[in-house]
């Protein structure tokens, strides 16, 4: 009888301890997704884990006991330990604010709830409503604030599953923003699931994924949080909104459309406090001698700065940080965007809005009869809107714009091709600017090594003379890219006499280049080389953005 309730307690033991390592297999396998994307390997590991060392118990018998008491414990530790390095700071488990909700959670269930918050008072435990405080908060256009917890000042009337979306939707604000992402995109799947992606240092990388009805819900809160129409799912939508997050302000573009599999929608962060474009030309990186250059040009009273390169390559930004080079207190500056990135102090701005038929066109002759001394133009898109800024340029009037070119010697061929006279491009642009952003190497996890012989060759090293180079590896510090941060690679063609006299005759792409490089330019390949030497990135990303 004694064997029999023996071998009862011993089976009653195991099941305990099996539904136990299964429950905890269960819960990583819906946490690790949401929270680490991509990285199965965690949920992986305790399923295998979990299957030897019931496999081994059974051939050696209860021996093992007690490493599997010890390993349990750690190793769900060390899981706790590596996703909180990668959650929003309101979902890590080992953190004050957890067992706050933990405790009063339980306290609230055995009817002690009044006790404990007598021994842990509302300003060192938890809130009234039990409930962790967004560190992040959505405000809509108005500046009504959208309450992820449903209640609130001022707060919207959300159904109870929208709420619940809003609040997921504060989540993976607080994620993207530590994360340092631009953009964010949610983009439909097979099989009902919708992919979370943000883009940080300029790639594209996946955070979480949603199923079912969660997806669904998501996209309808940020389409109320945008003041955008839920129930329209066929077409294209714009909205914008914005988040605070610890007292900071980024206002949030939105944009939805549809595909075969369901709405995407793309979001676009933008820090409106301007700290994008503080520092000064000095903050995009350029060797002392080009910065020295284009700080003079920037001062001139008249002329054009033309930027130049892809879309994503910070034209834009580098426009915004020129003019904080220039008094604007002394000064009439004028903008023409579209859209508005970011608010500047002191700053006429206006945007394009071709619904009213408000073109850069347009709205560039408007503003010449403002008394402007500074003007930038956010793009060049056709004939019209080149001549009448470089006439602007001639008429003492400085105009800073951009334009979709490869390189320096591409921008002048460009804009020949759109049929702009030699004579107003050789009098009117001043310089050219073109540029790419690379990702920095991260500072605590680069590796070094020895060059390969082939960049020692094109950098002008002897074979014999060694050079220390660094690449990528990965840390938690940089969310396991091997990159943090961007800075830029740039390339200025200043419009001397020799170039002038060379447009002319309508040369080619090399023919300028040979020219601006017998006047000392160094390219934007040589540029990147230059920063592989320097150890601030590396030469995988000098190839992707210079190909």
């Amino acid at each position: 009888m004694a064997a029999i309730e023996r071998l009862v307690w011993l089976g009653s033991f195991w099941i305990l301890l099996a539904a136990a390592w299964m429950a905890f297999c269960v819960w990583v396998d819906s946490d690790a997704p949401k929270i680490l994307g991509d990285d199965v390997s965690w949920s992986l590991y305790f399923v295998l884990a979990g299957a030897a060392w019931f496999f081994l118990s059974y051939a050696y018998g209860l021996g093992l006991l007690p490493l599997f008491l010890l390993a349990f414990p750690a190793s769900f530790l060390g899981y706790v330990a590596y996703r909180d390095r990668h959650a929003p700071s309101t979902r890590t488990i080992l953190s004050e604010r957890f067992a706050r909700k933990m405790v009063f959670a339980a306290a609230s269930k055995i009817g002690i709830e009044r006790t404990v918050q007598k021994w842990f008072p509302e300003r060192h435990g938890a809130p009234k409503d039990s409930r962790p405080e967004a560190a992040i908060v959505i405000l809509k256009k108005d500046g009504s604030p959208v309450d992820g917890q449903g209640q609130g000042q001022g707060a919207q009337g959300l159904d109870r599953e929208t709420s619940q979306a809003v609040k997921t939707a504060q989540e993976i604000f607080e994620k993207a923003l530590e994360m340092r992402a631009t953009d964010i995109h949610l983009e439909p799947k097979v099989g009902d699931e919708l992919q979370v992606r943000c883009r940080i240092d300029g790639i594209l990388q996946n955070i979480l994924s949603f199923k079912g009805a969660a997806a669904k819900a998501l996209v309808s809160a940020i389409k109320v949080c945008a003041d955008m129409d839920i129930a329209e799912r066929r077409r294209p939508q714009d909205g914008a909104f914005s988040v605070l997050n610890s007292g900071r302000k980024f206002d949030v573009r939105a944009a939805s459309g549809p595909t075969s599999f369901g709405e995407k929608m793309a979001l676009r962060l933008l820090d409106s406090d301007g700290g994008v474009v503080k520092g000064g030309l000095a903050s995009l990186g350029m060797r002392k001698s080009m910065l020295k250059a284009l700080q003079a040009i920037v001062q001139q009273p008249h002329g054009m700065l033309i930027v130049c390169g892809p879309t994503g390559s910070g034209k834009t930004t580098t426009l915004y940080v020129a003019l904080s080079e220039i008094d604007v207190l002394s000064r009439n500056i004028v903008t023409i965007e579209d859209p508005i990135e970011y608010r500047l102090d002191n700053i006429s701005q206006s945007a394009v809005n071709m619904a009213a038929d408000l073109t850069f066109a347009k709205i560039l002759r408007s503003v010449l009869r403002q008394d402007p001394d500074v003007i930038l133009v956010g793009e060049i898109r056709d004939k019209e809107t080149a001549e009448i800024a470089m006439q602007a340029a001639l008429t003492g009037h400085f105009v800073f714009t951009t334009l979709h070119a490869n390189d320096t010697a591409t921008t002048v061929t460009r804009l020949l091709d759109i049929g702009i006279d030699t004579s107003l491009i050789q009098s009117a642009v001043t310089a050219v600017l073109a540029q790419r952003l690379v990702r920095v190497l991260c500072p605590k996890c680069k590796e070094p090594y020895p060059a390969p012989a082939e960049f020692r060759q094109k950098i002008g090293v002897p074979a014999d003379k060694e050079v220390t180079i660094y690449k990528e590896k990965g840390c938690p510090a940089c969310h396991g890219t091997g990159y943090k941060g961007r800075t830029g690679v740039h390339e200025l063609l200043v419009f001397d006499t020799a170039i002038r006299e060379l447009i002319v005759g309508h040369p080619s792409i090399e023919a300028i280049r040979q020219a601006a490089r017998k006047a000392g330019m160094r390219t934007l390949q040589e540029s990147g080389l230059a920063k592989v030497v320097a150890g601030v990135t590396s030469i995988n990303e000098i190839v992707r953005v210079t190909k």
